[in-house]
């Protein structure tokens, strides 16, 4: 990229546009992921709901539990990932 289109899209009249932009292919990407991890979790209580209901003695029970705790502590982080970037950009727009 030539250092005039990089600066015009740094300071020029799309500055903000592009800030826009990336911000709005970020959030999508994260509402993405975020989805999928739901979706997983979701699934992992079912398949260790029916494990538990056919053999509440089977060995695969306790890697399912850990499946379990392990997304519940992703969704967690990307709850909190999420609720601080949108502090920190409300900050940011403060600044402006």
């Amino acid at each position: 990229m030539s250092s005039y289109l990089q600066s015009s899209l740094e300071i020029g009249p799309f500055a903000d546009s592009r800030k826009a932009i990336e911000k709005f292919g970020a959030n999508i990407y994260m509402n993405y992921l975020y989805g999928e991890t739901i979706e997983q979790l979701m699934q992992a209580e079912k398949d260790l709901d029916a494990a538990l209901k056919l053999d509440p003695e089977d060995s695969e029970i306790e890697f399912l539990k850990e499946k379990v705790e392990f997304l519940e502590s992703i969704v967690s982080l990307a709850t909190k990932n999420y609720e601080n970037s949108q502090k920190d950009s409300k900050i940011r727009e403060l600044d402006l």
